[in-house]
């Protein structure tokens, strides 16, 4: 099952408090990132605490980087640092399910950022699958190829599973959002198909002219 964790949206242990603890520090996760960021501004950048060793991470807009490994404070705490300074900058819970096969996308709130949390094992999102998260304030409705209408509400997200049979190099797409009680159209193409990529697509306003825009990254899973 996929599964999807936000701030928006969003084992225990009977021994002695001892062992809890030491156990906790070596809980570990595995885990990517990429970044939504229709502004593009500066890549941000971290440092992950493995045990005693530290790695430099930073996290880019338009590729998936990783896997990292870190380990968890407190047996859920995933921190992000910066340099010089002790306390976390950034941190987000890891469930216990999701502590690999694990994409991290930063969102930028502010000053800081929300982490968008994906579980996306290879079973579940296969390649010429697209993931497709809805940041606009439109119900959106896409028809992928010759499958069903998928409808994603503000906010949400949905997994569109490769329609192909075939080695298609494309496939058509007709994407449409509800305005009040209308569906108005939003665009109709060809995606490029492969099935040796999965894609995550982000739908956004933009806010230069305020129609749906897309940021797409793809993965390559074979």
């Amino acid at each position: 099952m996929i599964r999807i964790l936000t701030a928006m949206f969003l084992i225990g242990l009977t021994s002695s408090p001892l062992i809890a603890q030491t156990e906790a520090k070596d809980t570990k996760v595995s885990f990517s990132v990429t970044r939504f960021d229709p502004r593009d501004r500066p890549i941000p950048e971290f440092i992950l605490k493995n045990g005693s060793s530290e790695t430099e991470l930073s996290v880019p807009l338009t590729y998936i980087a990783g896997p990292f490994t870190a380990t968890l404070r407190e047996d859920k705490h995933l921190d992000f640092y910066k340099p010089g300074i002790e306390e976390p900058v950034l941190t987000t819970v890891i469930p216990p399910d999701m502590r690999k096969d694990l994409l991290l996308v930063f969102v930028p709130r502010e000053e800081t950022f929300e982490i968008l949390k994906i579980h996306v094992p290879r079973a579940g999102i296969q390649g010429g699958d697209h993931y497709v998260i809805n940041a606009t304030p439109h119900e959106v409705a896409i028809k992928f190829g010759a499958a069903a209408v998928v409808r994603i509400s503000p906010k949400k997200a949905a997994l569109l599973h490769d329609p192909a049979a075939g080695n298609a190099l494309t496939l058509p797409v007709e994407i449409r959002r509800k305005e009040g009680e209308e569906w108005e159209p939003v665009t109709t193409e060809n995606w490029p198909h492969d099935k040796r990529f999965r894609t995550f697509l982000f739908l956004y306003t933009s806010a230069r002219d305020h129609h749906t825009a897309f940021h797409g990254i793809t993965q390559r899973v074979e």
